[in-house]
C-alpha cells in the first residue's frame, strides 16, 4: 500500500503528464544533456519539506501535514522566459482543477514560484514550483 505522500505525488505526476505541451515527466533527476530536444518541456517532481502537527478530532490522534513538492521544470527554447510562464501557468492551472489532489489532501497550492538559471543558457531555461499539499493522517500511518 502506497503512502498518503506517494500518492500524492503520483496524483500530481499524473496531471502534469496530461498536459499536452509537456514531452517527459518523471520523480527521478535526468541528466538534461542526454534528453532528446524532443523531451522538452521536461518536468522533474520531487518531495521536498514536511511538517506534521498533531490534532485531535473526537477520539483518535490525527496529524496534519503539509509537505511541499519542487515542481522542477526546464524548457528548451529561444523564447525560454516566455516559455517558461507559460508551462508554469498550465501547470498551476491543471493542478487548480483539484485541490484535493484525487482526495489525498485538504488542499493544495502554488507557495512559490523560483526562476533557476542552471549552467547551460540559452536555449534552456529553468524554474521550479514549490507546491504545497496539505493532508491528515493516523499517526504513523502516512
Amino acid at each position: 500500500m502506497a503512502s498518503i505522500r506517494e500518492n500524492i505525488a503520483s496524483h500530481i505526476v499524473t496531471q502534469i503528464d496530461a498536459i499536452s505541451e509537456v514531452k517527459t515527466v518523471t520523480r527521478e533527476p535526468t541528466d538534461i544533456a542526454q534528453l532528446a530536444v524532443t523531451s522538452f518541456p521536461h518536468v522533474l517532481v520531487e518531495s521536498a519539506n514536511e511538517t506534521r502537527e498533531n490534532s485531535s478530532i473526537g477520539s483518535s490522534p490525527r496529524q496534519e501535514s503539509t509537505i511541499d513538492f519542487l515542481i522542477n521544470v526546464i524548457v528548451h527554447s529561444n523564447n525560454r522566459d516566455s516559455d517558461r510562464n507559460s508551462l508554469i501557468e498550465k501547470i498551476e492551472e491543471k493542478l487548480a482543477l483539484d485541490p484535493t489532489l484525487g482526495g489525498n489532501a485538504s488542499d493544495s497550492f502554488t507557495s512559490e514560484v523560483l526562476i533557476r538559471e542552471i549552467a547551460q543558457t540559452k536555449p534552456y531555461g529553468q524554474a521550479a514550483l514549490v507546491y504545497t499539499a496539505k493532508y491528515y493522517h493516523s499517526r504513523g500511518n502516512v
